[in-house]
């Protein structure tokens, strides 16, 4: 049997201001920070500062199946079925996932920010 000690209570080491349910009123100033936001703020952040927010919709797919086969034959006869619905996926012994159909991952490259 082994005895459990309680880990000791974890304690602020430093003071903060704490912003939550705070408002603050931001004037709009051209090519500075607004009031109320801390100084300390790196450059990368201060990019950030008055742009709208983004959230990131939930893409996850709508079905997963699991498909196992008993030998090497079975799975060749699905490959070679599959292949008359979507010539545009190859199916492999290494692959792993497939979107049907066929999901275009190019189809938006050009719409993607890229920083130098």
């Amino acid at each position: 049997m082994v005895n459990k000690i309680p880990a000791p209570p974890v304690t602020e080491t430093t003071l903060y201001d704490n912003f939550v349910n705070k408002k603050v009123e931001v004037e709009e100033t051209e090519g500075k920070l607004p009031l109320g936001i801390p100084e300390k703020v790196n450059e990368r952040e201060s990019l950030w500062v008055g742009m709208p927010e983004f959230v990131q919709e939930e893409n996850a797919p709508f079905k997963t199946i699991y498909l196992h086969f008993r030998n090497e034959e079975d799975f060749k006869e699905f490959v070679k079925k599959y292949k008359e619905l979507d010539d545009e996926q190859t199916i492999t012994n290494k692959t792993k996932s497939m979107w049907y159909p066929h999901l275009d991952k190019d189809e938006n490259s050009l719409k993607r920010w890229f920083e130098q």
